[in-house]
């Protein structure tokens, strides 16, 4: 028997229904009605859980953006300390570390990691993606910029790092969605994180 309040029962019929509706058609196509007839509850029932269509979407998605947020901010600390040090290897393992956790950690929520990178038009969340590159751009550049203090460095155009970045979260997020096992998303996101670390080496000239 169920442990769960007719009221919290309600509530995660919405939700599930919610994410089966925005995997399937996207936010934007996604019809309010149809999601509370799947659920077994009225648009007035709905309407006591959340304010709207895009709040049921917002409520779904934001705690896992918020914990990207997190993730990124915590390994642009360990980089920078690294770089502090003067221990560039220790940057290579940190971006591979924090590329096979991060991966893992996403992987666990598959569901709602598709529904923030793929299925967010018409939201507040619809950039996502797009923010988390300029994240990347800015992280790198700051990186570049302490290296070139300490070392003789080639100098790499702005759209190069855009586009290289771009290339990078791209292949990440196709991890996470498309791996079947933890076991591949580890050996896949190791792959991508020394094959990007690798390339990055190349073009700064060490």
């Amino acid at each position: 028997m169920s442990d769960l309040t007719g009221y919290e029962l309600t509530h995660k019929n919405i939700v599930d229904s919610g994410i089966k509706h925005f995997l399937k058609y996207g936010y934007e196509r996604s019809n309010l009605r149809k999601i509370c007839k799947d659920a077994g509850v009225t648009t007035g029932a709905f309407y006591r859980h959340f304010e709207d269509k895009e709040d049921l979407f917002v409520a779904l998605v934001e705690p896992l953006a918020n914990e990207i947020l997190e993730f990124y901010s915590k390994f642009e600390t360990e980089s920078f300390q690294s770089l502090k040090r003067d221990e560039l290897e220790d940057l290579a393992d940190i971006n591979v570390n924090g590329s096979i956790e991060t991966a893992l950690y996403m992987f666990g929520k598959k569901e709602l990691f598709e529904l923030l990178m793929y299925h967010a038009y018409g939201t507040k969340y619809a950039n996502f993606a797009d923010k988390l590159v300029e994240l990347e751009d800015e992280n790198r550049k700051k990186v570049f910029q302490i290296v070139a203090g300490k070392k003789q460095m080639i100098e790499i155009p702005e759209t190069t790092i855009h586009l290289l970045d771009h290339a990078y979260i791209n292949a990440l997020c196709e991890i996470i969605i498309h791996s079947k096992t933890e076991s591949e998303v580890r050996m896949n996101s190791k792959i991508v994180a020394e094959f990007f670390n690798n390339g990055w080496e190349n073009l700064r000239g060490f």
